[in-house]
């Protein structure tokens, strides 16, 4: 919907130098969830913008979960708490 608010989680992974993703407050340099708003108008793709700060980065998104804002509010407990799991084996209980 043209200009709808949307909530965005990734998990970022960054080498070789440091970012910093168009709506955050921070700088990133390593791996990380980064979670931020974003209004979308469907004017262009969905899209995750960055800045390079320094060096020359490869940047890695994976785990990316998209959704309304008001649909995060409303569930903001349990997309918090959602634990994900970027690596090659079951973690042990």
């Amino acid at each position: 919907m043209r200009g709808l608010r949307y909530w965005v989680s990734a998990y970022v992974n960054v080498t070789g130098g440091t970012i910093r993703i168009e709506g955050t407050n921070a700088d990133i340099s390593a791996s990380q969830r980064v979670r931020y708003a974003m209004t979308i108008d469907n004017t262009y793709p969905v899209s995750m913008c960055y800045h390079v700060k320094s060096g020359s980065p490869t940047v890695t998104v994976t785990g990316m979960l998209l959704c309304s804002f008001d649909e995060y509010q409303a569930n903001k407990a349990v997309l918090d708490s959602i634990g994900y799991f970027a690596g090659d084996t079951m973690p042990l209980a």
